[in-house]
């Protein structure tokens, strides 16, 4: 159940407001809470929102070596930074200050990262466990199909909304979006981000609009 204020509150504003007021030793702390934590899968230690995919990391670049760096808290991890040479990272970090940006109109790049994670969880859904207990996001959103299926969603109830292919009419890629019990968000992506190619910029940001806002009030607060 997501808390109504600190640094896992329902609203992100709250979130980062208190993420920036920590002082450097109850950051250590904080961040010392963390276990487990998946390799390649930089983020917030209180993301808002939780980008998910099971691919393997295809983006990375063999003449930049990419670093593990600990979760950030209050700015944006620099692994979203990274110079991929697929466009995977602009992808995220278009698609997180669309999202972020529904619930603060003026937010731009830090700000909107600041309060995202990225999990990998492979073939090994308690990377998503772990995620999940660390975070408590409210909105997740599943790049690809076997991440959605191994995290057990398909009780929640959901909206489909299809993206074109630009390139061959008559082909659609679907997406959708729900709302849990909770009131928390998530989503299955049209695409993945590293297949950009297959959608255009301006349908894939018409279904980013259309994920429901999460509740910021509800029985549990």
């Amino acid at each position: 159940m997501a808390r109504t204020g600190g640094l896992r509150g329902r609203d992100p504003a709250v979130r980062l407001a208190a993420a920036r007021a920590l002082r450097p030793r109850e950051r250590r702390r904080e961040l010392a809470r963390v276990s487990d934590w998946p390799l390649e899968s930089p983020g917030a230690a209180n993301a808002w929102l939780l980008f998910v995919t099971s691919k393997a990391p295809s983006w990375r670049d063999p003449l930049h070596p990419w670093v593990e760096r600990p979760l950030a808290l209050g700015e944006l991890h620099e692994g979203f930074l990274y110079p991929d040479p697929i466009g995977f990272w602009d992808e995220v970090r278009r698609w997180a200050v669309e999202l972020l940006r529904a619930e603060q109109p003026e937010w731009g790049t830090a700000e909107s990262l600041a309060l995202t994670a990225l999990v990998h969880v492979g073939e090994d859904p308690t990377h998503l466990d772990v995620a999940v207990r660390t975070c408590e996001p409210r909105l997740i959103v599943f790049l690809d199909d076997p991440a959605w299926r191994s995290a057990g969603l398909d009780h929640v109830p959901t909206s489909p909304l299809s993206v074109p292919d630009p390139h061959r009419p008559g082909q659609t890629y679907v997406g959708w979006w729900g709302t849990t019990a909770d009131g928390a968000v998530v989503g299955k992506a049209p695409q993945h981000p590293t297949m950009h190619r297959l959608y255009a910029a301006d349908d894939l940001a018409r279904w980013l609009r259309a994920a429901p806002r999460p509740r910021t009030e509800g029985k549990g607060d």
